[in-house]
């Protein structure tokens, strides 16, 4: 038995474990005349709107009818707290940081103006300074001249001191030592395929780590920098170098974590627009086309999407904007002038798989984003971090789409972004947010310990903020006004250099609104209360009647919780008249309550109706039972099929098969919804079907590897009643003489990978054929394999044991000429199906002399803990041994959390408990990462209960209801076979 064979080492293991102005000059005297006439315009709400009380457990009409001055009250403290919680009533004025490289380590001076307020002088000064050994502390009253020793102790990351006089004012001086971070935070060195570089990244607690600082995004103190034997001809920041010096910064005023160097001897590789830098490791000209078309669009359509001109946010800003292909890892930079992104999102080859390009086009467009919305303004609190991150997601979107938007019709070397976003952000966001571990947008207090920081940066907000945003746009204004983008511009404007918080969005979303919008709502702050303050989001029940339809609403989850009312923005269309485009994707109707529409659907036509236009709005559609016969017998017609909007069927199938997981569907319509995508070749459908089967082969793959009477095909048979029509219209040997649509590219990639992990024999027929290079007399890997087919077909040969096919890549692996590639390999070495491997492989992660960089690590764990049952039992067998080795290799806690997060997806059978016994074991060297994985848990329970509940049913229903295409399948075997030997 499996159980036998995997879960004794662990359970070994464990018992034995368990015992804000646009700009201030430098000078002190016109910083003091700056600070005191300054007057920074803020934006004021022009109508009074009440808002909600705190959502409680359970919202009713009732409750929603509130005290408005209270309200009002409540919303002005809101707006003027500044949220300090280190140590109230203490500021800093200045900072003068000086760091000096030691080898692996580095020597400090900080100089730091304090100020006090008079209640409470009397206690001991403090500061977080996590990782800083202090060496000495003077203090002196106003200057520097009568600074005397001062006594100082350290304790969990706090530095306390107590100066011998008592003042209200003092300058510190503070000498310390430190190690040099990893993985891309805090003081760092980074490292990659010959080039090294000294990174400072202080997003979003780091400056902690390089400085004794208050490190909180109200601190808005004037910061200067001066860094000695970095070692490397270049040093670059976010404001100039002082005159005559190449060591020391002109200061900028605001938080910690907006500062950003970095030293290195990478060079220039392309000026995409005016003083616009692309830098990188030498040898890589040639790679930065595509790049250099995104920045050039995306840098110039930002400066006139925000109407704020980049290079006059603040005076002594770096001259240009530099930014930077790391070779190791993948972090945000919220800096200015200067930003990292990870190589493989801005560097590739002049042929290139379009994964690649959709994934760079994003983030690159995000990390320019991050210049106004991260730097300009910042959150008061990162409870209101969706704010800004928010509006960065948003507008890279904005801009990636007018980049895509061709001046020829039907360019098909142009990526269909609202089906991207659809599938890669709404979609994700809808699954995510529906889990039990689901973090609201905005928690219920705020934010000021490290863990409880990090987890809500790194969650569900990524996707959730921008899915949001865009359907405000939607509720507030029409076609030709965009809300959210003139709210971005008053915050720009209006609150540039300072801290912004929800209350101050819906401000700059009024400002404007209220003269210009519609009557769709009559506040926006109760429609958008509970989207961002509660987890899960509306289930619109859609049911027949006499004349019409009912429509019901419920809180959905995957697992029950209390209702909630949500404002619910409604589109629709009917099969009889069917209008899918634009302006019907703007809502038709705000539901607060239950709805009836009057509207005739002729049941002997089978004529239906289908909310949520485009799968734009942020809630999931059911439908009664004899109105999902009709969507299914459409959805069968291949011609009724394709008067369905694409995203619309993608919508179908990523509800019916979410509805059927939380028992609000019976997966029998569910998966009569997803065998009707044998006529299906659309990007967005087949997102919708990988993203939420892959749970399914998961469970079902573990389910009959515990018991040998099981068909070990039966995901397999679901895979062969699918992937007709892409395998007969799209193929997996795509001609490289035609061109054909990206989108298509995408698609073949897609289902061609989830079809031969799941085992299709014709799809590992095709990666054979295609992964050995026909003109080598040695086994080489074919360099001519399509670039999307390339994690198929190496992941594909890795499972099939092929120990040549494992030396070829590893010699592959010597000679790519890009990181992309190279993580495409190392990807796919995690399909093997060898333990001793595995295990060696995870090892080789953590070795001192590992050769893997930074984020290449965090893959390689990833694609272990997806790859298989197995393979997840050995990457959870591997973090209970090495966790420390883990945090510190991979990239800090944020990484290490992240991959028990990984690990939480793959705990099916039997590693569910396995997970448990490791979270709640007593040494188990998670520390601050406790919390994190406690909520890790609670989605592995949730989907144990998933599997007690459905799994052998769902089991049942494929076993029974199968083989009408069997026939069919064994012919394409039959014809892949054939292909391949005439090939030969």
């Amino acid at each position: 038995m499996v159980r036998n064979k995997l879960s004794w080492k662990l359970v070994f293991y464990l018992i034995s474990l368990n015992v804000f102005t646009k700009s201030l000059p430098i000078d002190q005297k016109e910083i003091d005349s700056t600070l005191r006439n300054t007057n920074v315009p803020e934006i004021k709400n022009l109508v009074s709107s009440p808002v909600s009380e705190a959502v409680q457990e359970e919202i009713t009409v009732s409750t929603i009818e509130s005290d408005k001055a209270n309200e009002t009250v409540a919303r002005n403290k809101t707006r003027n707290s500044l949220n300090r919680q280190i140590r109230p009533g203490q500021s800093v004025r200045r900072y003068a940081i000086q760091l000096t490289l030691n080898g692996d380590s580095f020597d400090g001076r900080a100089v730091i103006d304090v100020e006090l307020e008079q209640n409470t002088n009397e206690d001991p000064i403090v500061f977080h300074a996590e990782g800083l050994t202090v060496t000495s502390v003077e203090a002196g009253v106003f200057t520097e001249a009568n600074a005397q020793p001062a006594d100082f102790s350290q304790d969990d990351g706090l530095l306390e001191v107590e100066p011998t006089q008592v003042a209200l004012s003092y300058i510190l001086i503070i000498q310390y030592t430190a190690q040099l971070e990893g993985g891309g935070r805090g003081l760092y060195m980074g490292e990659g395929f010959d080039t090294s570089y000294i990174g400072m990244n202080l997003h979003p607690t780091h400056a902690r780590r390089v400085f004794p600082c208050m490190d909180e995004p109200t601190e808005a103190s004037t910061i200067r920098f001066t860094f000695d034997n970095m070692g490397y001809t270049n040093l670059i920041g976010n404001s100039l170098l002082e005159d005559n010096s190449e060591t020391q910064f002109r200061a900028l005023q605001g938080p910690p974590h907006l500062w950003g160097v970095v030293a290195h001897n990478m060079i220039p590789l392309s000026i995409p627009t005016s003083n616009v830098v692309l830098q990188a490791r030498a040898g890589l000209a040639g790679q930065t086309s595509q790049a250099d078309i995104a920045i050039n669009s995306y840098f110039n359509n930002m400066n006139d999407w925000t109407q704020k001109d980049y290079f006059e946010i603040v005076l002594n800003q770096n001259n240009n904007f530099n930014i930077l292909a790391l070779p190791d890892v993948d972090r945000e930079w919220h800096t200015l002038s200067t930003t990292g992104i990870w190589e493989p999102y801005l560097l590739m080859e002049q042929t290139h798989s379009i994964t690649q390009r959709k994934a760079a086009l994003v983030k690159i467009g995000e990390a320019i984003a991050r210049q106004w919305f991260g730097y300009v303004i910042f959150p008061e609190n990162w409870r209101y971090e969706w704010v800004v991150s928010g509006l960065a997601s948003y507008s890279a979107w904005e801009m990636f789409k007018i980049l895509q938007t061709g001046t020829v019709d039907n360019d098909i070397t142009l990526l269909d972004v609202d089906s991207l976003f659809v599938a890669d952000i709404i979609q994700e966001s809808l699954l995510r947010d529906g889990y039990a571990c689901s973090q609201p947008l905005e928690s219920e207090n705020d934010l000021f310990e490290e863990e409880d920081i990090r987890s809500h940066i790194y969650s569900n907000m990524k996707v959730k903020a921008p899915a949001i945003l865009w359907m405000l746009r939607k509720v507030l204004g029409g076609e030709d006004m965009d809300f959210i983008q003139s709210a971005a511009r008053a915050l720009l404007a209006g609150r540039a250099l300072q801290t912004v918080n929800t209350l101050n969005f819906i401000d700059a979303l009024n400002s404007d609104w209220i003269f210009n919008g519609n009557d769709a709502v009559d506040d926006i702050y109760e429609f958008l209360e509970p989207w961002i303050t509660l987890t899960g989001y509306p289930l619109i029940h859609v049911g027949l009647r006499q004349g019409g339809v009912l429509i019901t609403q419920e809180r959905f989850s995957i697992t029950q919780q209390n209702h909630v009312h949500f404002i619910v923005p409604l589109t629709y269309t009917t099969s009889r008249n069917p209008n899918f485009e634009e302006p019907n994707t703007y809502p038709m109707l705000m539901m607060d309550a239950t709805t009836t529409l009057n509207m005739a659907l002729d049941e002997d036509e089978g004529e239906f109706v289908l909310f949520n236009i485009q799968g734009q709005g942020y809630y999931r559609v059911n439908y009664d039972g004899e109105l999902w016969e009709r969507i299914i017998d459409a959805l069968n017609d291949p011609d009724s099929r394709e008067e369905i909007h694409p995203l619309n069927r993608a919508t179908l199938v990523d509800d019916a098969l979410n509805l059927a997981r939380s028992g609000r569907l019976d997966y029998d319509i569910a998966f009569q919804v997803v065998l009707s995508m044998e006529h299906e070749t659309e990007y967005a459908v087949w997102k919708a079907f990988e993203r939420n089967m892959n749970f399914l082969r998961k469970t079902l793959e573990a389910m009959v590897a515990e018991d040998d009477d099981l068909d070990p095909d039966i995901y397999l048979r679901m895979v062969r009643r699918t992937v007709i029509a892409v395998e007969n219209e799209l193929g997996f040997y795509p001609d490289p003489l035609i061109n054909e649509p990206v989108m298509e590219t995408l698609t073949r990639g897609l289902v061609m990978n989830h079809a031969c992990r799941a085992g299709y024999r014709p799809c590992i027929a095709a990666a054979v054929d295609w992964f050995y290079d026909p003109n080598s007399n040695d086994p080489a890997v074919n360099p001519n394999i399509p670039h999307e087919l390339r994690p198929a077909v190496y992941c594909a040969m890795v499972k099939e044991d092929d120990n040549d096919a494992i030396d070829a890549l590893y010699a592959r692996l010597e000679v790519v000429p890009t990181v992309y590639e190279r993580v495409v390999i190392l990807e796919s070495f995690a399909c093997s199906q060898d333990d001793d491997f595995i295990r060696t492989y995870l090892e080789e992660t953590i070795a001192g002399n590992s050769p893997y960089t930074t984020e290449e690590k965090t893959r390689i764990f990833k694609a272990v803990a997806e790859s298989s049952f197995e393979n997840a039992f050995q990457a959870l067998l591997f973090m209970t041994r090495r966790v420390n080795e883990i945090r510190d290799s991979y990239g800090g806690d944020e990484k290490l959390e992240e991959l028990v997060f990984v690990l939480s997806e793959n705990m099916v059978n039997f590693l569910a408990n396995d997970f448990s016994i490791f979270v709640f074991a007593q040494n188990n060297n998670l520390d601050d990462s406790q919390m994190i994985a406690e909520r890790a848990l609670d989605h592995v329970n949730e989907n144990m209960m998933w599997e007690t509940r459905y799994l052998e049913y769902v089991y049942e229903w494929i076993d029974e209801n199968d083989a009408p295409t069997l026939m069919v399948s064994l012919v394409l075997v039959f014809i892949s076979f054939a292909v391949a030997l005439f090939n030969h």
